[in-house]
């Protein structure tokens, strides 16, 4: 209510300063008018409630009375100048977009209150297997678990058993070690590519990179930059299927959307049949 009275008053107080003489706010709360289009204080209420202090509401007032009313008379103008069939077709976008405005605000009001978002693993993994085709690998993917220690490491025998064990407490073993090692990968359950995993594993290259790469392998290398651990967890080939989890957001996003066409038509057509069955829709 302060918050609405401090409007009116500046309301008020602007067309006192201006000279509003003829037209000052009526018990309808006008403020101004272009032809037989008025302007009222409610109509503007939204656009001023953030403003506390009486220059900036002032200031906030002018405009959008101006914008206003310029908008008004740009109306006003192109429906007397404009060619009548330039008018006939706007005024059909016109309608048209209220018409889609209206139905889609609708349609998505009715989707966020019913449509089910809840995705199971099930489903995407059912989805993946019935549409192997979209998911073939275009390069292969790589799990490994990597790390290279200074060549004096006093911890080095510890770190490769755990690093071969590698179970619960290994991993959190070699994860309070980590400040030790040159560069490291520990989570063997990320897919990487090889583009990745060469530039990370520093002794990996083209010519050496088939003989390190085998599955379930450990390799132990050595050399004047230090000691190398490597295990190769899995490896997938061009070509495979890739595993869902790579393209779980987007399987997930797909059936979701197909979830939405669906509905949207279901909920469609059953506006039309309640229509037809209450006889508020009939074709002649």
């Amino acid at each position: 209510m302060k918050i609405v009275n401090k409007i009116t008053f500046n309301i008020v107080f602007f067309c006192l300063i201006v000279s509003c003489d003829r037209f000052m706010p009526d018990e309808e709360g006008v403020i101004a008018r272009v032809g037989s289009n008025y302007l009222h204080i409610n109509d503007l209420k939204s656009e001023l409630s953030n403003y506390k202090d009486k220059p900036d509401s002032l200031i906030k007032l002018k405009s959008l009375i101006d914008d206003w009313a310029l908008n008004e008379l740009l109306i006003k103008q192109a429906k007397l100048n404009l060619p009548e069939s330039d008018i006939f077709k706007l005024e059909v976008l016109v309608n048209n977009y209220r018409r889609d405005l209206y139905s889609n605000t609708y349609i998505k009001s009715a989707l966020n209150k019913s449509l089910d978002t809840l995705i199971s693993n099930f489903e995407i993994q059912n989805f993946l297997e019935n549409n192997q085709e979209l998911f073939k690998l275009k390069a292969p993917l790589f799990q490994v678990r990597y790390i290279h220690l200074p060549p004096d490491n006093v911890d080095q025998s510890e770190i490769q058993r755990s690093f071969q064990r590698f179970n619960d407490f290994d991993i959190k073993f070699l994860d309070s070690l980590s400040f030790q090692f040159y560069s490291h990968i520990l989570s063997d359950s990320i897919w990487i590519n090889k583009s990745n995993l060469t530039s990370q594993v520093i002794f990996l290259n083209q010519k050496n990179f088939n003989t390190y790469i085998r599955k379930s392998k450990f390799f132990k290398i050595e050399d004047t930059l230090g000691v190398y651990l490597f295990y190769v967890k899995d490896f997938l080939k061009k070509g495979d299927i890739a595993p869902s989890i790579i393209f779980k957001p987007t399987i997930k996003n797909i059936i979701l959307n197909r979830r939405k066409l669906d509905f949207i038509k279901k909920f469609e057509k059953d506006i039309l049949q309640d229509a037809i069955k209450s006889k508020t829709f009939e074709v002649y």
